[in-house]
């Protein structure tokens, strides 16, 4: 969530069930986000233990795969016009809600990223003989400038809150792609066995045999009875149960120079204000292919382009792009300043999670609200929509030191990384990291400057990430060609008790707007529903 935030304090570790305001208190838009997270916990997880993790209402998300012909005849559609149906999906508690019926290649939320086996239109094109398609379902975090509408033009633009969307994308999952993510997770257990102690080294090895039998039977040579939907649903949860990439952030002394006499500081915070620190995931994959970006303003400065234009090429191949915004900024923290790496973004960039390279600003034009951005030689921008229905913008990231050509860091494991201000990150080895994932790391000024941070012992907690996906099973294809759905649906309570009352013999079955019995009171539910008992009349009192 990429807003101006002092913090997230919502941990379901904790059980909270309740925030309660007290009388004549400073209110913090903490306290209210984390009520709204107690009841959203609350909801999901009733809807998971009830259910299931993943399930369908009624007919929801169903998918056809062929069309009837004028002689009854069934013709196989290309995947890429196999219809989804309107309705409601449930993946970990998450509603996902499909308004009307669209065919794969034409869903609400496209694009999907294609994984080299279509030609970049939908991600559907050109399917193998055997794959698996899947939901992906994340939360994305909007502002004003992505969705203009939530902020009041009688505030003149101001903006106030900001939302949070539930974007389901239905992908698809071929084998390729299924063996690259186990050969990274099994990458990323090596790394931490390596680096274990030996208390540690029996789990691992125990992981590394269950990932083997994964790939065993992703390759066909797993139990004869084993399901092809439960193999799918081990490889979409494999980085999460074997290699979900964890942080620990601490303070570090301040350096000092040369002279013995000089005493290093002590650990603490050195910002001049509270600032909550955004430490996200740009390119994902295993550590050395990795990188990520840091902002102290948790990624939400960001300014609506209005128009970009790229110039011709200099002659060391590098090329200048101009970026006119609707401001600059309301001063000079939130503002654009040279030499800050800056990232272009629209919609389409967002939904389908790319990782462009970032830009660094070389000049600013204030009277015209507009910025230009190096483009170095052999650098691909993102191609920045023009269109305002695509949102486009431009978001400030605070890296400086010991980026790379593209503007971000590399993730190095197992040693301390410095942000600023006496902020040391660690990336704990055995981690495989995918773009969007990020930690936030509130610091504060009071208490001699410290971090809003958990702690283990006297050391800093390896959390895991936020804003990490779910996934739920629709369907696999086998090498036949045939299709199968995997995911469970559950009719409603009423439709249910309809179903079971039509297949009984002899059940009594009830009339809509029957007439009541005699000298029974009329009930206002229809269909059955309980009966208000009929009262007796009352005599009028007579005189005292």
């Amino acid at each position: 969530m990429k807003g101006d935030f002092a913090r997230v304090s919502f941990d379901p570790t904790l059980h909270y069930s309740q925030v309660f305001q007290q009388q004549g208190r400073v209110l913090l838009e903490a306290d209210w986000n984390e009520q709204a997270h107690i009841q959203l916990h609350l909801l999901r997880s009733l809807a998971r233990d009830l259910v299931g993790p993943c399930w369908a209402a009624g007919g929801g998300f169903a998918i056809t795969d062929s069309t009837t012909k004028a002689d009854g005849s069934s013709k196989p559609l290309p995947l890429t016009d196999w219809q989804l149906a309107p309705g409601h999906f449930y993946v970990d508690g998450i509603l996902c809600v499909n308004e009307a019926a669209c065919t794969l290649a034409q869903q609400p939320h496209a694009p999907t990223p294609d994984y080299g086996v279509a030609d970049g239109k939908s991600g559907f094109e050109n399917p193998p003989k055997g794959y698996a398609l899947w939901l992906d379902v994340w939360e994305r975090h909007l502002c004003a400038v992505e969705a203009p509408g939530i902020a009041d033009v009688a505030l003149d633009g101001v903006d106030t809150a900001t939302r949070a969307q539930v974007v389901w994308q239905l992908r698809l999952l071929d084998q390729p792609r299924a063996q690259q993510q186990l050969d990274e997770v099994a990458t990323a257990l090596k790394t931490r066995q390596a680096a274990a102690g030996n208390a540690d080294a029996a789990v691992i090895k125990q992981q590394l045999a269950e990932l083997a039998a994964l790939r065993k039977s992703l390759d066909g040579g797993g139990q004869a009875n084993a399901s092809p939907c439960e193999t799918v649903r081990q490889l979409l949860d494999a980085r999460a149960t074997y290699a979900l990439p964890r942080l620990r952030a601490g303070l570090g002394p301040h350096e000092t120079d040369d002279d013995p006499c000089v005493i290093a500081a002590d650990a603490r915070y050195r910002g001049m204000e509270n600032q909550l620190y955004r430490v996200e995931i740009h390119q994902g994959g295993p550590a050395g292919a990795a990188s990520f970006k840091w902002s102290r303003e948790n990624g939400s400065v960001v300014f609506a382009v209005t128009r970009s234009e790229l110039g011709a090429a200099a002659d060391d191949g590098s090329a200048s792009l101009t970026v006119t915004l609707a401001g600059t900024g309301r001063d000079m923290r939130l503002g654009l300043a040279a030499n800050d790496w800056v990232e272009l973004v629209d919609d389409r960039c967002t939904l389908g999670q790319r990782a462009y390279p970032l830009l660094q600003v070389i000049a600013i034009d204030p009277a015209n609200a507009s910025v230009t951005l190096n483009v170095p030689k052999n650098i691909t921008p993102w191609p920045l929509s023009d269109d305002p229905r695509q949102h486009p913008l431009l978001r400030r990231w605070d890296q400086r030191e010991a980026v790379d050509a593209q503007g971000v860091l590399a993730v190095a494991e197992g040693e301390a990384i410095a942000l600023e201000n006496g902020i040391e990150i660690t990336f704990e080895p055995g981690g495989v990291y995918a773009t969007g994932d990020y930690w936030l790391i509130p610091a504060r000024v009071a208490g001699n400057g410290q971090l809003d941070w958990p702690m283990t012992g006297t050391a800093p907690a390896a959390l895991p990430p936020r804003g990490w996906h779910h996934h739920a099973v629709l369907g696999v294809s086998g090498d036949n060609g045939g299709y199968d759905e995997c995911c469970c649906r559950f009719d409603s309570l009423c439709e249910m008790l309809r179903a079971s009352t039509k297949a009984t013999p002899g059940t009594t079955t009830h009339t809509l707007f029957a007439a009541p019995t005699a000298g029974a009171a009329k009930s206002t539910v229809a269909g059955g529903a309980r009966r208000k008992r009929a009262r007796k009349p009352v005599k009028p009192a007579g005189p005292a």
